[in-house]
């Protein structure tokens, strides 16, 4: 296992498979991505998931509406989308705008064309275990420690941040009574006392909580492992944005085992996880029962014998 674990290798076997499965099974799945309001960051990443798609064989149909759309808007888009058997996956673009209830869009978007895996019956799935949708920030991380051989089994994990988009599914993921899972598992955040304390006896930490190099060297356990989800801009000296994950990178680096970059760390897997999100979608539409994740563990098992 290398200290810093690349994103890109991931990111490239998971579209490989992607693209294989597309082939095999003569698919041409269909996502519909729908963007309220025109932020840069977020057009920046809606047009990167365009580009993603196009490479791997799968069109998105993209719907930008004005800043100012109603909540209802939105959701008379949606159930067209629910209702239209050429489109197989539906993404809302996050942030909203403020009148737009995020609860209202996650529960209106149908539970088989949930790409983001934030529906309550899909985000149920991952509490019983079921096969499913996974979250694409969660199974990002849950898939960089396959294909890197990163064994949480009975080890002392902590979560620092307990949303619901990226915390609790994870912490309940890796919980799992399956491989790559089996965890003890510590879910830490903004009211826990003697953070430091906790951290640092972790033997894996995974940090979400969207504040720049707050995990210092002396958060750290000794040879532990560093997950960084965090993805926040700072300026330079020079007043030009800089991105930097939750963990201080260059303190953190000589005492952990081994540590995620960002940028080129976990969010570079997160586009590939949403299009096989769409993947798996269109193959249940068609009445197709394979395991696509089981599919992955064996590809990725073969792989870790490079480490």
């Amino acid at each position: 296992m290398p200290n810093e674990l690349s994103g890109k290798p991931v990111s490239l076997e998971l579209n490989r498979v992607c693209k294989t499965l597309i082939a095999d099974y003569q698919l041409k799945p269909c996502m519909v991505l729908i963007q309220v309001g025109e932020d840069p960051a977020s057009s920046f990443y809606v047009q990167s998931i365009i580009n993603s798609g196009t490479k791997l064989g799968c069109e998105c149909r993209l719907h930008t509406l004005a800043a100012d759309t109603s909540e209802d808007v939105l959701l008379e888009l949606i159930e067209t989308a629910n209702n239209d058997d050429s489109i197989n996956g539906i993404m809302i673009q996050k942030p909203l705008p403020r009148q737009i209830s995020d609860s209202r869009i996650n529960l209106a978007v149908s539970p088989n064309k949930d790409l983001d895996c934030l529906h309550p019956t899909n985000l149920g799935k991952i509490m019983m275990e079921l096969e499913g949708f996974l979250p694409c920030t969660p199974a990002a991380v849950y898939y960089c420690m396959q294909y890197y051989g990163i064994d949480p089994l009975g080890k002392n994990l902590v979560v620092l941040g307990r949303s619901n988009v990226v915390g609790k599914p994870l912490a309940n993921m890796l919980l799992w009574k399956k491989a790559f899972a089996n965890a003890t598992v510590t879910v830490c955040h903004s009211q826990t006392r003697n953070l430091s304390m906790i951290t640092s006896q972790a033997d894996i930490l995974v940090t979400a909580i969207g504040k720049a190099n707050f995990v210092s060297a002396e958060m750290i356990k000794e040879n532990s492992i560093l997950l960084d989800v965090g993805i926040n801009e700072v300026k330079d000296g020079s007043g030009a944005s800089l991105y930097v994950g939750d963990v201080d990178y260059k303190s953190c680096y000589d005492k952990a085992l081994a540590i995620t970059p960002v940028p080129g760390g976990i969010g570079r897997i997160t586009t590939s996880v949403l299009y096989l999100n769409l993947l798996k979608a269109t193959l249940l539409q068609q009445g197709q029962n394979k395991s696509i994740d089981e599919y992955i563990a064996l590809i990725f098992s073969a792989k870790r014998k490079e480490y």
